[in-house]
């Protein structure tokens, strides 16, 4: 795998960390939520694997190009959580598309008893050498905190962190753990 892009970004929650669950927010978000996280987000939904293990299917539009990822349950702690999808389809029109492993993490950092700090972190990556070339021949004369990857990450943490403040502040994850 050659890694493509690589964004991360952050955004304050004005609630306790000991309120909330990041795992079982993204394992939980509606479709209606995530929806309203982003411009680009279309949908997504839940399901598990035989194994057990949890999954996000995110269906979205970054630059112009939609997407369906297929995120895994890798590590999913109260304040982590580490997903993999390992067959994110991305759609370069209507009939030819690219395969790409796409690495999302969510991470809080107490900054204070009523505050702390969101960390989005995502990493592309794909085999796929003819897309990677011109990727790079697209990209290479634009500010790395200006490319489409980058300024959809901006977008949506600052939503998730406000989704998740709201869901904290009104329990919602305090009244799953009982």
């Amino acid at each position: 795998m050659t890694k493509l892009g690589e964004a991360t970004a952050q955004a304050i929650i004005n609630a306790n960390i000991d309120s909330i669950n990041i795992s079982e927010w993204l394992f939980n978000i509606t479709a209606e939520e995530y929806a309203a996280c982003s411009s680009g987000h279309q949908s997504a939904a839940q399901g598990q694997l035989p194994s057990g293990k949890r999954v996000s299917m995110n269906v979205e539009n970054v630059a112009g190009y939609f997407m369906v990822q297929h995120y895994i349950e890798t590590i999913s702690e109260k304040d982590r959580v580490l997903t993999v999808s390992p067959n994110t389809t991305l759609w370069l029109d209507d009939v030819n598309y690219v395969i790409l492993q796409i690495t999302w993490e969510l991470k809080l950092d107490k900054i204070d008893d009523n505050t702390c700090l969101l960390t989005c972190k995502v990493i592309s990556e794909t085999e796929n050498e003819q897309f990677i070339q011109a990727t790079h021949e697209l990209t290479k004369d634009i500010d790395p905190q200006e490319t489409p990857f980058q300024l959809h990450i901006n977008e949506e943490t600052p939503l998730f962190a406000k989704d998740i403040e709201t869901k904290a502040l009104a329990g919602v994850f305090t009244m799953e753990e009982v």
